[in-house]
């Protein structure tokens, strides 16, 4: 995929996924949200610079050790020249390869009874989405509550509800006629049931009537399960991004990464994995 298609599905994740403060940084997108989630506590080194990055990445390091957090960078191939090299020079290791698929053509498709899905972001949908993730730390808690509520572009939020309870749910966020698919999730004793393909089939079905024509996923390059899952729904891979992140012991804590996740696509970098 080239330079420019990669900066816009980035775009896309970064307004789908929002951190709670942002600062920018020449060109350079800096996001923090007290440690939740890889993606909302690093730097996307996204848009052109004038600056060396060797001063930058100094200046990204002061910023998040001010917040104590490890300093955490989001690399793609279209980010800038040598700076992977460079990263892995001052200590940073690799972590989180991911890859981002993508659907080009939607089609409307109706949703079983059981699956609900409302056109907005309540008290109730993130009650259940904290509960089927586990996310019990009310720091945690609260930031992800935080990025969901930000959310400002169109968004779709899907429950399935079986024997009177919540059993799954997922999260379409619509931006410029891309869907993108986040935060799908299936109760444990109900996973291996289809319950995952039917709420993305549901999802991508009203994204279609919102106007939207393509989709796009990010995957953790780590879980098998859910590659003949995406697959079957009809994504296909488009490129990769992954994590540099330097640990430093004053650090509050590791983020952690509840991301969609995925594995066994096309031959691994070297630099990357």
């Amino acid at each position: 995929m080239n330079k420019n298609a990669i900066i816009l599905y980035e775009e896309l994740s970064m307004n789908a996924h929002p951190a709670l403060r942002t600062q920018l940084l020449d060109g350079w997108i800096l996001r923090f949200s007290g440690g939740y989630t890889n993606r909302a506590n690093s730097v996307s080194p996204l848009y052109p610079s004038r600056l060396p990055y060797v001063r930058k990445v100094s200046l990204c390091e002061k910023l998040y050790h001010k917040q104590q957090l490890p300093t955490i960078f989001k690399l793609t191939d279209a980010s800038e020249p040598g700076l992977d090299e460079y990263l892995g020079t001052r200590g940073y290791e690799v972590a989180k390869p991911t890859f981002l698929y993508i659907k080009k053509s939607l089609a409307h498709q109706a949703a079983a009874a059981n699956i609900h899905i409302q056109n907005y972001v309540n008290q109730e949908w993130c009650g259940e989405f904290l509960r089927l993730n586990e996310i019990g730390d009310p720091l945690n808690a609260g930031a992800a509550a935080g990025m969901l509520e930000s959310i400002s572009n169109e968004v779709l939020c899907a429950q399935t509800v079986q024997d009177g309870k919540v059993i799954a749910c997922g999260l379409c966020v619509i931006e410029r006629g891309f869907a993108g698919l986040y935060d799908i999730v299936v109760a444990p004793e109900y996973r291996g049931r289809g319950c995952g393909f039917e709420i993305c089939a549901a999802l991508l079905g009203r994204a279609v009537q919102c106007g939207a024509k393509e989709s796009y996923l990010q995957v953790v390059a780590s879980n098998i399960s859910a590659i003949a899952l995406y697959k079957k729904l009809g994504f296909s891979y488009s490129y990769q991004y992954w994590y540099r992140v330097k640990k430093t012991k004053k650090s509050k804590k590791q983020p952690v990464l509840p991301e969609l996740n995925d594995s066994k696509e096309p031959k691994q970098k070297s630099r990357v994995y």
